[in-house]
């Protein structure tokens, strides 16, 4: 798991995301509901990507975005380590 700390971040997450599921940004978009412009732009890190967007996308990848504090995280950690 990564901090992300910038709309960069979440864009090459969502771009390994798709890419590892082998789904088109234009197959995407229409999953989503969304324009394959505005996939592209935030896979490219543009300030100015719609969280309502992304959110339909992280949905239609069976992804979602999780804020936990840091106690959280390392509580995950523990959990999931073997």
């Amino acid at each position: 798991m990564k901090k992300l700390k910038s709309v960069a971040d979440i864009g090459i997450q969502v771009r390994h995301i798709r890419r590892e599921q082998k789904v088109s940004q234009d197959t995407l978009a229409g999953l989503a509901g969304t324009g394959a412009r505005y996939i592209s732009e935030l896979e490219r890190g543009k300030e100015t990507a719609r969280i309502r967007e992304l959110l339909k996308l992280l949905d239609a990848l069976g992804a979602g975005l999780y804020i936990m504090t840091e106690a959280e995280v390392v509580e995950w950690n523990r959990s999931t380590s073997i």
